[in-house]
């Protein structure tokens, strides 16, 4: 009878592998945990850990790698929600990539026509996800955030809800009212509609922060005819002031060029 022995090193090799599977698989169990939760409600690190057996510092941990990886969000009730991420991993092929390649020769023009500041952003449930980004070169230059924000706060999000019909304009307002942590009120709700109704009137959104920075913001539209993302440039308002009709011709240019390539 022949009989095959194994070597202590691929024991130990086997052995150390051994518990980072287990924790991968863990991993996996906490995000597939998320992804049957409704998006809208998210779910809890109680409610993870009642459903998978694990502990709550365990769950806690796992959800926190997960959210620095970009699969999971938290929101201002510190329930998570998935992100997008894994749809494009599934798609065999990424759309955002696809989108960032189509979106920047545009993106180069719109830069050296003003030397302003170049915003690319993706529709992401209750956010605008920014994926390109061209700075300003100049000395003062309004350097705003480069990752997402929710899209009541953008003028990019603002953009691509201006297309949607009142119905699904007010489910997406709430659903990043909610990623937020707040709730608007109807005076609130009827001022946003109100101005979404001027931005589809004219092509382009804009957003007032009241930290005087202009932003113009053009949807960028799928094959279907749906907003996929927003292309937006934005300066310091002293710089731009009577400048107004022709950034937002020029975002709403590059927009339709972009879904044209698209």
């Amino acid at each position: 009878m022949v009989t095959h022995t194994t070597s202590p090193a691929l024991t130990n090799a086997v052995a150390d592998l051994l518990p980072k599977a287990n924790m991968l698989l863990r991993g996996l169990g906490v995000l597939e945990c998320v992804a049957e939760s409704p998006n809208r409600t998210g779910v809890s690190v109680g409610e993870v850990a009642s459903r998978t057996g694990l502990e709550k510092s365990t769950v806690s941990r796992t959800l926190a790698i997960l959210r620095e990886a970009g699969y999971v969000r938290q929101d201002g009730y510190r329930r998570y929600r998935l992100t997008g991420k894994l749809t494009t991993l599934s798609q065999g092929y990424s759309n955002v990539a696809d989108l960032l390649v189509a979106a920047r020769p545009h993106l180069e023009s719109l830069h050296a026509e003003f030397d302003e500041e170049v915003h690319l952003a993706t529709l992401d449930q209750g956010y605008m996800v920014f994926v390109d980004y061209i700075p300003s070169s100049q000395v003062v230059r309004s350097t705003l955030s480069t990752t997402q924000r929710l899209i009541h706060e953008t003028a990019a999000g603002r953009a691509a809800l201006c297309l949607l019909d009142h119905e699904a304009r007010v489910d997406a307002l709430r659903l990043s009212a909610d990623a937020g942590g707040t709730s608007f009120s109807s005076v609130e709700l009827a001022e946003i509609l109100a101005e979404l109704d001027g931005a589809k009137e004219r092509g382009w959104a804009g957003y007032d922060r009241g930290d005087e920075v202009s932003r113009f913001a053009a949807p960028i539209l799928d094959e279907s005819g749906e907003p996929l993302a927003a292309v937006c440039l934005s300066g310091p308002t002293f710089r731009i002031r009577g400048q107004e009709e022709a950034y937002g011709a020029a975002v709403v240019h590059a927009a339709r060029e972009i879904t044209a390539t698209l």
